[in-house]
């Protein structure tokens, strides 16, 4: 009767530790991203669409409301649960910003790698062939 009692309890602790723990951790981690964001954070919807954070409401009853640009100009209204993650915050993103202009740089000063074509390279070839 005992070794039946310590197998169903060393089976409930090993389900706790590998499967209850876990998920909490990740609700966590979940509410503290969606309680950090900040103007500028770039997210992911639950509908899969990439947005910037634009503007953060709270007002002094519900959640929390965001304001999402998924294009120049264009902005939707969003709660906190319409966030599937954050992916990347605002400092992040700064810091691609800044680099990005000397990546494109480099990238203009390279020649073109032998088998790949340029859209104007392909049409010069194709009317050279006939």
């Amino acid at each position: 009767m005992a070794e039946v009692l310590l197998i169903t309890a060393l089976v409930l602790a090993l389900f706790f530790i590998f499967f209850v723990r876990p998920a909490r951790q990740v609700q966590g981690r979940r509410r503290r991203d969606l309680n950090e964001l900040r103007i500028g954070d770039e997210v992911l919807t639950t509908g899969g669409i990439i947005a910037i954070v634009v503007a953060v409401e709270t007002p002094p009853t519900g959640p929390m409301l965001l304001q999402l640009e998924i294009d120049d100009g264009v902005i939707v209204h969003a709660r906190t649960s319409a966030i599937e993650e954050r992916l990347r915050s605002a400092t992040e993103l700064d810091s691609l910003e800044l680099s990005a202009p000397a990546a494109e740089s480099a990238a203009l000063d390279e020649p073109p790698v032998a088998g790949n074509r340029s859209p104007e390279n392909a049409e010069s070839e194709d009317m050279s062939r006939g």
